[in-house]
This record gives structure tokens, sequence and C-alpha cells, in this order.
């Protein structure tokens, strides 16, 4: 008798409504549309700190958006989940939740893949990557469009001189007909550089990237620097730089971090001192390896950018 009455008690308990209430949501203090851009800090192979651009450009309806997030960098940073770094510079297709100013920011085709979690003051947001070890930081500032200048109001118009009185003149002989200005041709599109065009010359040296990044190392400092002498003493000289990637990543990943290396290379050459009207860049990604081992050594020579010269 006295188990049933325990029994029938703890069946009171559940139906009243005694078990724990989950968290109460928050009408939204904060609107996070539009467009930001900052750093995410997380750590890579072997942990190794890493830390690169982030943007994303959202829209919210009431408490609820949608938009897309981008994080660079992200392909050997292990605590990053994989289906960010896939996406690459594509980015991902997110949706989110706002409560007060904390927003939950999850992957759209499947929210258990990555989830944001995300605290904004003003124009700045920052957050983590839910469970990520080691832990994934995300530091986002708005991106605000520059107020626009008010036009100057035109000058107040000079009172027109008084007309002087008609003189009597001989009919006006009549006047030729103008000549009629040519049609000026539509200016010819910019062709995109043709490596066929360009030579490999011994003078100007490759560059080398450490994997799955775009800076300029010291050593290969030194050889753009050479690059950059001789071509600021034969101004006559184009340079076209090819920038590649070892055939880890997808092929779309690798286009864009081929490109980014030899815009590396290129703003190098600029700021010691070569016009930048002289420089081309191509991406060819993966597709044009040296070495096609499956071993770091070969990866290494992959990861390069070319420098072809043509006269200008």
């Amino acid at each position: 008798m006295r188990g049933l009455l325990v029994l029938l008690t703890v069946a009171a308990l559940v139906t009243t409504g005694c078990a724990a209430a989950p968290k109460p949501v928050s009408p939204p203090t904060v609107d996070i549309s539009g467009k930001w851009r900052g750093i995410w800090r997380g750590f890579g192979i072997e942990d190794a700190p890493r830390k690169d651009e982030v943007t994303a450009e959202l829209t919210q309806q009431g408490s609820r958006g949608s938009g897309r997030i981008v994080m660079s960098g992200t392909l050997a940073a292990e605590s990053i989940p994989e289906v960010v770094r896939l996406d690459g510079a594509w980015g991902s297709q997110v949706e989110f939740e706002v409560s007060g100013n904390e927003v939950v920011m999850r992957e759209a085709v499947d929210g258990r893949l990555f989830i944001f979690d995300l605290r904004v003051d003003g124009d700045r947001m920052v957050g983590s990557v839910r469970d990520a070890r080691p832990p994934v930081i995300l530091e986002l500032w708005r991106v605000r469009a520059p107020a626009p200048v008010a036009a100057a109001p035109p000058p107040a118009p000079a009172p027109a001189p008084a007309a002087p009185a008609p003189a009597p003149s001989a009919p006006e002989a009549p006047k030729p007909p103008a000549p009629v200005a040519p049609t000026p041709a539509p200016p010819a599109a910019t062709a995109r550089p043709a490596p066929r065009d360009f030579a490999e010359i011994p003078e100007v040296k490759p560059v080398y990237f450490d994997f799955d990044k775009y800076d300029i190392r010291p050593a290969d400092a030194e050889i753009l620097r050479a690059n950059a002498e001789w071509l600021k003493a034969r101004p006559e000289m184009g340079v076209l730089i090819q920038g590649h990637a070892d055939e880890r990543g997808t092929e779309e990943y690798n286009l864009a971090l081929g490109e980014r290396r030899a815009r590396s290379a290129r703003n190098f050459l600029v700021s010691q001192g070569v016009a930048a009207d002289r420089i081309a860049i191509l991406s060819f990604g993966e597709e044009r390896p040296v070495c096609t081992e499956k071993t770091e050594a070969c990866w290494s020579r992959n990861r390069r950018a070319d420098f072809l010269v043509k006269p200008r």
C-alpha cells in the first residue's frame, strides 16, 4: 500500500509540471543584419596557434535570420568543424536565433554539424564554436557604409546683362551643315593574361609557402627583393605571377588559395617599388603540380608562386 502511495505522488508531481522548465527566450534587443568582418582564433596541426579572417553577411527578421559565414585559412585547423573547412572560400550557409543580445547560429542544412554561440555588444560580436576542442574564438565588427557627403548648394546665378538694342543687318547667308562626328568604337575588353605570352627565366625565381598559408616567409622575402630589383632595372618588362597549391583541399578552395598567394607576392613587389600596372596574377590552384608524389617534400614544391616575364 505504501509503495502504491509513492507511485501516485510521483505521477502527480510530473503531471503538475514540477519538471525543470526550459531557459526562457527573450525578445531580441539587437539586429545583426548586414556585413561583418573580423578574425577567428584556434589551433591547427600539432596544436599550432592559428588566426585568420572571418566574414559574414546576415539578414534578420524578428528573432530569426539566415546568411553566410566565411572562415578563411581553415583547411589545416583541426578544431574547426569539418563542414566549415570543406566549404572554404565559398562559405557556409547558416541560420540563427536571437534572444536579447545573444545569438545561436547553426549550419543551415543540418544544425548539428556546428553551432556558434555569440554575444552582440553594439557593433561588435564575440563568441565561440560550441564544443570545439581545442576552442575556436570568433570576433567580428559590423561593416558600416560610409556616410554620404552633402553636396554644396549651387552658386546663385549672376544677373543677366541688359541686351543691346538690335542693329539693322543684312540677311544672314545660310550655314553649311555641321559635320557628323563618327561614332567612337567601344573600348576593347581587357583580356585575361595568357601564360603562353610570358616566359620563365632563371633571374626571376619562384617563392614557396607553408601549408594552407599565403604569408611571405623571411627567406622568400629575400628572393622577392631580388626579383623586384631585377624588374625595376628593366621597366620595359611585364610580369605574370602564377599562384599554386598542393592537392589537399577542394578544387575551389585551392583556386582561391593560389590567388591569395599570387596577390601576396604582387603586393610585396609593389611595396618594393615595382609599378602595380606591370603585374598580372593568375591562379591554377592544384592543376599544375611540379611533383606528384604523396609526400610532404613533394607537396611543399607545389605550394608556390611562379614568375614569368615578357616585354610590355
